[in-house]
């Protein structure tokens, strides 16, 4: 769905217990020429739902250009080598996040039993992956910024669209709470810093997140940030850093 011109969202599945299947939500990005930066495709096997539901809005699969992937975990990255495969596209990840993938990356697409996958989620291919890095990026004539927000995963990449007032956050938070910092390459004060630096961003009144609903207005977006700190602000109470 159209959020705004040129940006489009296209929310998935989630579950905070992850109880079945969990799908990261998908951003899409029109630019001059008339091409596509998709970020975080999701899972494999729900790329040809995320294919209709980006034709319905009169956008084509097929002019996708760039993938831009906020950290490398399956829910977000297992659907980026085929996407990549039909469109020719180039695939992003942070130099973090890719040598994260060859060291203990490999424990996310483990064989599940879950009622929903009962086969090995597909890895992307490295040889396809091209290092993303922080700060300006350029692209269909439009300017974007992308920000280092470890803490999630090693290599989270946020990235922020000054003209549109738009953050994409990957999961570095979501409407209400903070991210996952248990899972493997979580680490909490890097998740705490992230969140700080992101406060910064005082243009934003539209925020996209990796998982559930988005962030609407200014006042939203201030609001869901004092309820970040005060998350914060517990857990480092209780140790958690």
């Amino acid at each position: 769905m159209r959020l705004k011109d040129n940006v489009y969202f296209y929310p998935k599945s989630f579950d905070l217990d992850f109880v079945g299947e969990v799908n990261s939500n998908t951003v899409v990005i029109t630019g001059q020429d008339d091409k596509l930066i998709l970020i975080d495709p999701g899972l494999e096997s729900r790329l040809d739902d995320l294919k209709e539901a980006i034709k319905a809005d009169g956008l084509s699969p097929q002019d996708v250009s760039l993938i831009v992937l906020t950290h490398f975990h399956p829910d977000h990255v297992e659907g980026a080598t085929k996407l990549a495969e039909d469109t020719g596209s180039d695939v992003l990840l942070s130099e973090k996040d890719i040598d994260f993938l060859e060291k203990i990356g490999h424990v996310f697409f483990t064989k599940t039993k879950d009622g929903y996958r009962d086969v090995p989620l597909r890895c992307p291919q490295k040889s396809l992956l091209k290092p993303l890095f922080s700060g300006p990026m350029k692209w269909g004539g439009r300017e974007f910024r992308l920000y280092d927000t470890p803490g999630h995963s090693p290599g989270g990449m946020c990235f922020h669209w000054p003209e549109r007032d738009l953050l994409v956050t990957g999961d570095v938070y979501f409407l209400g709470t903070i991210g996952l910092i248990k899972l493997p390459g979580g680490v909490p004060s890097d998740m705490y810093q992230s969140v700080r630096t992101l406060s910064g961003l005082m243009d934003v009144d539209l925020v996209l997140c990796g998982h559930g609903k988005p962030v609407v207005g200014r006042e939203a977006v201030v609001d869901n940030y004092k309820a970040l700190f005060e998350e914060i602000d517990e857990k480092i109470a209780k140790g958690i850093v």
